[in-house]
């Protein structure tokens, strides 16, 4: 069975804080260590620096070994090698994906317990 919790905000600067909270809910729900709460969190605000058009989404999925964090729609800078370093130091998998509507989503996974 998968948990999934997803979220929808402006794509601006000033509601990254909500999408952090709402991640910390979910890793403390998860019984996730501080270290990977805070690596989750930081992954996804650089990812949200990405974020085009009115919107963006966040879909956190939940299994027994991991969570992934699905982020989008996003802009061309997603693909950024600079970006990319960043994201593989925090997340334990990074992977760009074609969305529904030919846009860009990123998604990170990150495993439970803190091993990478």
């Amino acid at each position: 069975m998968t948990d999934v919790v997803s979220i929808s905000v402006p794509a601006a600067p000033g509601w990254t804080g909500v999408v952090e909270l709402v991640l910390a809910g979910l890793g403390a729900r998860l019984d996730l260590p501080y270290d990977r709460i805070d690596e989750l969190q930081l992954a996804t605000t650089a990812v949200l620096e990405d974020a085009v058009g009115p919107d963006v989404r966040v879909d956190a999925s939940a299994r027994a070994d991991s969570v992934d964090i699905r982020v989008g729609p996003l802009g061309a800078a997603a693909a950024d090698p600079a970006r990319r370093r960043v994201l593989d130091a925090l997340a334990d998998r990074v992977a760009v994906e074609p969305g529904e509507e030919g846009d860009t989503w990123a998604v990170l996974t990150f495993a439970r317990g803190g091993a990478r």
